[in-house]
């Protein structure tokens, strides 16, 4: 279809959802005879190991994304890529500014994953790019807003990104998807059917609430017979096995660390449970619902309200 190339930007393949509807989006690609570069920061995480046949990846090999926008500059000189899709908020800035340095002429799709007010306050360098954001992405050729929340927000944060902006969600199901999801879990627990589990899955950091969801299993746990598995990993992992070990659950808590396919334990679990300060189009919530298990979210900001229709295909509740 086309001989010039599609990049596709990512500062790791760290095992989140936006890495993996990046790598979905790339494999679609691939399939319709386009050429792909998956260009990363730094190759590493548990998704580097399940990289689609037809992309190629480029290690910019830099462990901070400040580094890697002079190497990316360089990588779109020489490959004169035919568009550049990137997501996650301090990559969507660098690729933009990369493009500028390096001063070609190709479209950048910025792809904006999470709610960027309760992003960026996340962390000092994420504040930082909150002042920043909403000047950079006016030089992107378009925004892909994740949800209709996602889209406000960035309205709210400068109006001049209204134009710019289409409201895509993520492609969380494919046939891939439901054919993994048929498979066996790897897990005894989900194999007992005696014992209901409650399962949740996602990368390991504070937004994801996942402390608060092991504070509250312990009160399920006290009135009655049930397990919890939280699949994904982490710079909270040792904090969550810690909790888990003072509240006195390392018989009903696991914490098992990443599957490539997650979508196996979603099929067998009797509930799932999204506890994160917020998001962007949880795809995790939307393949639980297609598996027919039950779901439990916060009404965080933002994705799950509009995925569960205000409450009516599951269940609501606080932050």
């Amino acid at each position: 279809m086309s001989e010039r190339v599609i990049s596709l930007f990512l500062p790791s393949v760290h095992g989140g959802g936006a890495e993996r509807a990046m790598l979905v989006f790339g494999a679609e690609l691939a399939s319709r005879g386009f050429s792909v570069d998956l260009v990363v920061a730094k190759f590493q995480g548990p998704h580097a190991d399940h990289i689609p046949k037809g992309i190629r990846v480029v290690d910019l090999k830099c462990s901070r994304m400040i580094r890697a926008i002079p190497r990316f500059a360089q990588y779109l000189a020489r490959a004169q890529p035919q568009a550049v899709f990137s997501t996650i908020t301090h990559a969507n800035i660098a690729a933009v500014w990369a493009a500028r340095w390096a001063k070609v002429t190709c479209p950048v799709i910025v792809r904006q994953s999470n709610a960027p007010r309760a992003e960026t306050k996340s962390s000092i360098g994420r504040h930082i790019a909150r002042y920043i954001l909403p000047f950079a992405y006016t030089d992107a050729a378009g925004i892909i807003a994740v949800s209709e929340g996602v889209r406000s927000e960035l309205v709210e944060l400068n109006p001049k990104l209204e134009r710019l902006i289409k409201v895509i969600p993520t492609p969380a199901l494919t046939d891939e998807v439901l054919q993994l999801g048929a498979e066996e879990p790897p897990h005894p627990w989900l194999n007992d059917s005696k014992v209901p589990v409650v399962l949740s899955a996602g990368r390991l950091e504070p937004h994801k609430g996942m402390l608060d969801l092991v504070r509250a299993f312990r009160r399920v746990r006290n009135a009655r017979l049930a397990r919890l598995v939280i699949l994904g990993q982490g710079s909270e992992r040792s904090r969550l096995e810690r909790e888990v070990m003072r509240l006195g659950l390392s018989a009903d808590v696991h914490l098992p660390g990443f599957f490539a396919n997650p979508f196996s334990f979603m099929n067998r679990a009797k509930v799932f449970v999204l506890a994160s300060h917020y998001e962007g189009l949880p795809n995790v919530l939307i393949q639980a619902l297609a598996f027919g298990t039950p779901v439990v979210a916060t009404d965080c900001k933002s994705g799950p309200s509009e995925i569960l229709q205000g409450g009516e295909l599951g269940k609501l509740v606080r932050v």
